[in-house]
């Protein structure tokens, strides 16, 4: 049968065809409060941007939930270069197969949004009444991004939007609301201050944080000493040997989720040459839920059952915020740039070098101009304030880091050490000069570890005690085994403090050659090592203890069958013996004939004989 022709639509292999985007992300609206009105539901929070929830819809329908992610509205411009990195990274992610991050929906340019209390979004207007939209203006001498009125030239700083970001939300800003007398006529809140880019992302709720502590709560009562010595000598009984299982599952949950940090931070800085620099708890999303959760209906099944459901680890993990990651080359991007504090719960997941990132010099550098070098002073051969190559020596006066050095060499002997650079000398060889160090491959491996104990204990202040211990083995250095380690102070305590009393020397040896650094048994000799070998160590020890638990529990789960049909059979041949002894029991208690006399007996005689 012939088809009828029909006209090419693209006559180009390299043509475009550009269609009008039917897309569109509905902000979710949190009901009114005490006089609060509506207000856009916020999911999360950080240093430099926030994020809000969204219902996608395509073509008018509901597609689903979403998170878009803006920067504050406070942002200077060196946040919205760090923004825009972020963004150039995940676009990257997005081109191909992921392995443990996040993946990117969209990328929009969003322009200045406030919503009102009504739950109106609107563009802002001139507060002063002009009636024109506000733009976006960049004054050349300035840090910050300011809002502006074409007409009046009215003008609003995000310097200043903390102390005036109300005049965005009054009755001649906006076009609903407009009177005085309305309720919602002076209420508001800002989404969006300028015009920006904004990322659309997978709407991931829980946190490795939200999900521990989820976990403690389901954990059972650990086997006591008179337990866990019947174990030993393999008399346990199957409804403690049931309990201990059950702990077993639960560690090798915690490790399966470890892998897949791993296994993401691997493959980030060896497929994708990429330092995340900002690994920590809050900064990894689970995507599912725990598998007793999602398969409530087996509730009523047998244990095995339960526990072979546990044993599949549904869930999944996702890596995100990329705020602060460098590829390739190293920068110096960090929170201090953007003038924001560390949070506590940041804290004990920062490596040596970014805890003492920035260090005073504090004495005169001679500089050779000509040879680019200059002589290292005795101060800064010292252990705990070490210049190394790729750091760099900074002027905190210059803002624009116009004359940043970057240390590309040291030689010579102790004593007679010069450091080459690369760059621009500052104007000054005075003592305020500084040493930035640069946060490399190392610092997201410290941070693996120190997150493996978090995931192990569920409380940051256990992983807080745990980077003093690894400051004294750092600073008194002994060998990283089990014999060796048991001499130190506090390491009993630290191995306590891991919840499944099982594998605790295994996972401690992995946790301290992941924070502790030039050792034989470390995976990072110093914090200058590049590449991804050190993260690909730690995941092959890992998968090693995996193996061991998976073993394990299968296992004990064959004993625990095995215990159980011998309780089974054990009791049958208990029931058989009583109900036996039950039988001759009721013989001997039934009452005994007379004994019958024969010459009492009645003769009968048949007359027919």
């Amino acid at each position: 049968m012939n088809q009828p022709a029909v006209s090419p639509v693209i006559t180009l292999q390299r043509s475009r065809l550009t269609l009008p985007s039917q897309v569109a992300y509905d902000l979710v609206r949190v009901p009114p409060g005490s006089g609060a009105g509506h207000r856009p539901s916020l999911l999360g929070s950080g240093r430099f941007a926030k994020v809000f929830a969204a219902q996608q819809t395509i073509v008018g329908r509901e597609s689903r939930s979403v998170a878009i992610k803006v920067l504050h509205d406070h942002a200077d411009r060196r946040a919205e270069l760090l923004f825009s990195q972020e963004v150039a990274l995940n676009r990257e992610f997005a081109s191909g197969p992921l392995q443990g991050v996040a993946p990117i929906l969209d990328v929009i340019h969003l322009g200045p949004l406030v919503m009102c209390g009504c739950g109106t979004l609107y563009h802002p207007r001139c507060p002063r009444g002009c009636g024109l939209p506000l733009q976006r203006f960049d004054p050349p001498t300035r840090e910050f991004p300011s809002l502006r009125c074409s007409r009046c030239e009215y003008e609003l700083s995000a310097e200043f939007v903390h102390q005036r970001g109300h005049e965005l939300h009054g009755p001649r800003a906006k076009p609903c609301c407009t009177n005085d007398d309305d309720a919602c006529a002076s209420v508001g809140t800002i989404v969006n201050f300028v015009l920006r880019e904004a990322m659309v992302m997978e709407s991931l709720e829980v946190s490795l944080g939200d999900y521990a502590a989820y976990r403690e709560k389901q954990r059972g009562a650990p086997l006591n000493a008179g337990e866990r010595a019947l174990h030993y000598f393999g008399l346990l009984p199957p409804r403690s040997r049931q309990r201990m299982i059950e702990q077993k599952v639960r560690l090798l949950e915690k490790v399966h989720l470890m892998v897949q940090i791993a296994e993401a931070v691997a493959w980030l800085h060896g497929e994708k040459k990429v330092v995340h620099k900002d690994l920590a708890p809050d900064n990894i999303m689970i995507r599912h839920a725990p598998c007793d959760q999602r398969n409530a209906a087996f509730a009523d099944e047998p244990v095995t059952r339960q526990l072979d459901l546990a044993a599949n680890l549904c869930t999944e993990i996702c890596v995100i915020d990329f705020g602060l990651s460098d590829k390739e080359t190293l920068t110096r991007s960090w929170y201090e740039d953007a003038d924001t504090s560390m949070a506590t719960t940041k804290l004990p997941y920062l490596s040596p070098e970014a805890r003492h990132r920035r260090q005073a010099i504090g004495c005169q550098l001679d500089f050779d101009a000509p040879q680019s070098r200059f002589r290292v002073p005795d101060s800064l051969e010292q252990s705990a304030a070490s210049i190394h190559e790729q750091d760099l020596i900074a002027d905190p006066h210059d803002y624009l880091h116009e004359r940043d050095i970057v240390i590309v060499k040291i030689d010579g002997q102790p004593g007679h050490r010069y450091a080459t650079y690369n760059g621009m000398q500052p104007h000054t060889h005075g003592r305020h000069l500084e040493i930035v160090r640069p946060l490399g491959e190392a610092h997201d491996v410290y941070a693996l570890g120190a997150i493996f104990y978090y995931i192990l204990t569920g409380r940051h202040d256990q992983v807080d005690a745990l980077s003093h211990l690894v400051g004294s083995l750092q600073d008194q250095p002994c060998r990283l085994d089990r014999v060796s380690l048991s001499r130190r102070d506090n390491y009993g305590n630290r191995c306590k403090s891991i919840r499944e009393p099982f594998w605790r020397d295994e996972l401690m040896l992995v946790i301290l050659r992941a924070m502790v650094r030039g050792r034989p048994e470390s995976f990072v000799r110093d914090r200058t090592v590049r590449g991804p070998r050190p993260a690909q160590r730690f995941l092959t020890e890992l998968k090693r203890i995996q193996h061991g638990l998976i073993a394990e529990v299968f296992a004990e789960r064959g004993h625990l069958r095995a215990a159980y049909l011998r309780c089974a059979v054990a009791a049958t041949m208990i029931g058989a013996l009583l109900g036996g002894a039950c039988k001759l029991s009721r013989s001997q208690d039934a009452p005994v004939p007379a004994p019958v006399n024969p010459a009492a007996e009645s003769v009968t005689v048949n007359p027919g004989r």
